[in-house]
């Protein structure tokens, strides 16, 4: 069997570096992404579930005069 050498490591200081600088602009982008995807507060649509029916709670308010 091989002698295990500890000194070296699978990735060095300038790899973990690089990964780190591309995960973070990932995580940048797709943070940026879904906050410009979300819908706006107005469009938020809420639901009722009646006996295991899921109906839209437009459905169920009294008409404003």
């Amino acid at each position: 069997m091989k002698e295990l050498d500890l000194n070296s490591s699978a990735m060095g200081r300038r790899g973990f570096l690089q990964a780190f600088t591309l995960l973070s602009i990932g995580g940048l982008a797709f943070g940026f992404s879904s906050v410009l995807a979300r819908p706006a507060a107005a469009a938020k649509t809420e639901f009722v579930v009646i006996n295991g029916w899921v109906l839209p709670a437009r459905h169920f308010r009294h008409p404003q005069a």
